[in-house]
């Protein structure tokens, strides 16, 4: 994956989490947006950089920060398309600046180098819209809406259709597919030969831990027969993807080839 967001826009902080917004104006960055997020996605895919860097968010709390997300800014990046100025949910119109498919792809390729550069995992907690915040974090957000619809494609709907969709695109340009690899919407891996697949194997009646790095930290398991892809080799350790697009790794002493 070619790197799209300049190295000085990335400090070193100790991140945990991306949150994907969408401004509610134009297709353009304006003095408020850039108060507010950290990297924002024009509507032809052009970047601006916020006025805040990204470890002013790096816990503990400070100020001025940039404060995308209610009560949940300290160790979360904003990164905000510009777009969907007077949109209306219901019924669905995404207004005189819609979400363009450009842009849309580009804030995907952000959204994975950052998680990279960070080392963030992709789940549903820890790179998410700001629609599944209240739902997955449990952090009321006053009936935020953004991202439950795709204005270029009708077939993901729902905060968690869209996100999703965004971790499984995410998750396969971390993977080494192209900018325009592909999810179903029913959360399938997409299909990218270059990637070997196994199947968790000899772990049952338990289950096999799912780790943030090579041996550390648990962040969740895999059940018998799971299906996983594998994207690197750390001598005993891989790093895998599973079907919805989690990214973590597991000991491949538990792993047999499909």
């Amino acid at each position: 994956m070619a790197n799209v967001i300049p190295d000085a826009w990335m400090p070193n902080a100790d991140m945990e989490r991306i949150h994907l917004h969408w401004t509610a104006g134009g297709h353009s960055a304006n003095a408020t947006d850039k108060k507010s997020y950290h990297i924002l996605v024009e509507g032809n895919g052009n970047l601006v950089r916020g006025n805040h860097s990204i470890e002013r968010n790096a816990p503990p709390p400070r100020s001025p920060r940039a404060s995308h997300t209610k009560n949940a800014n300290t160790g979360a990046i904003g990164v905000s398309l510009c777009c969907m100025r007077s949109a209306r949910e219901r019924p669905f119109n995404a207004g005189p600046s819609p979400m363009t498919e450009t842009q849309w792809n580009k804030g995907l390729q952000v959204i994975a180098e950052l998680a990279e550069r960070y080392n963030i995992l992709v789940t549903p907690t820890t790179i998410l819209t700001h629609a599944e915040v209240e739902p997955n974090l449990r952090i009321s957000q006053n009936n935020k809406w953004d991202i439950v619809r795709l204005a270029f494609d009708d077939r993901f709907r729902g905060p968690s259709g869209v996100g999703n969709e965004m971790r499984a695109r995410v998750a396969a340009l971390i993977g080494g597919a192209g900018p325009d690899g592909d999810g179903d919407d029913d959360g399938k891996m997409p299909d990218d030969a270059r990637l070997p697949r196994f199947r968790v194997t000899d772990v049952a009646p338990s289950q096999l831990n799912f780790r943030r790095s090579p041996g550390g930290e648990k962040i969740g398991s895999l059940p018998e027969r799971t299906v996983v892809e594998r994207i690197g080799v750390h001598g005993e350790w891989w790093q895998v993807r599973t079907r919805l697009g989690y990214v973590g790794f597991v000991h491949s002493g538990f792993l047999s080839p499909v």
